[in-house]
């Protein structure tokens, strides 16, 4: 392998490398600020995620998609917000404030209006962008079937790994025989 492959690879593995330490403090934190503040959505840096798994707000967002909020008090008619309702997390969009500042939604892809309103203790957060269908993946990894392939692939990489190093090692066995 010449010179520059090897730059390269090391680059590529130092890039690997960052970003897997950032999704494992991204991933550290949100375990425990859920432990520590059980009755809140963890978050970071005011942004929280949420799994679509209904399609009342298709077209816009799609079952499977991720949906990413950030924390406002800014709330307009039209923008597309997450609260808690019955406790579920609910993503749909601003239909109206009414005189009492009761915050009516609706599914864009719904007929009817989603009960008595909201308050903002309610509002989890407005609508920041989604990451299209990433939502099946993980859900997809919560299931015992997901597990295991995660499993599986993770086991498959280790080996192969060995073999490469194994194999170089006998290479360079046999270049200074």
């Amino acid at each position: 392998m010449n010179d520059k492959k090897k730059i390269i690879l090391k680059i590529l593995k130092t890039i690997l490398y960052v970003i897997l330490t950032i999704i494992l403090i991204i991933t550290l934190t949100l375990i425990y600020k859920g432990y520590k503040y059980k009755d809140k959505v963890p978050d970071i840096f005011g942004y929280k995620s949420f799994i679509v798994v209904s399609g009342s707000m298709e077209p816009t967002i799609n079952i499977g998609d991720i949906v990413i909020v950030r924390e406002s008090d800014d709330i307009k008619v039209n923008d597309i917000i997450s609260f808690k309702l019955n406790g579920s997390i609910i993503t749909h969009r601003v239909k109206e404030i009414n005189a009492n500042g009761k915050i009516i939604t609706q599914g864009d892809a719904n007929n009817t209006i989603d009960g008595e309103g909201l308050s903002l203790d309610d509002i989890e957060g407005k609508y920041a962008f989604k990451i299209n269908k990433v939502g099946n993946i993980i859900l997809f990894l919560r299931t015992q079937r997901g597990l295991i392939t995660l499993i599986a692939i993770f086991g498959i990489i280790i080996a192969f790994s060995a073999f490469k190093d194994e194999k170089k090692e006998n290479n360079e066995d046999d270049k200074n025989k």
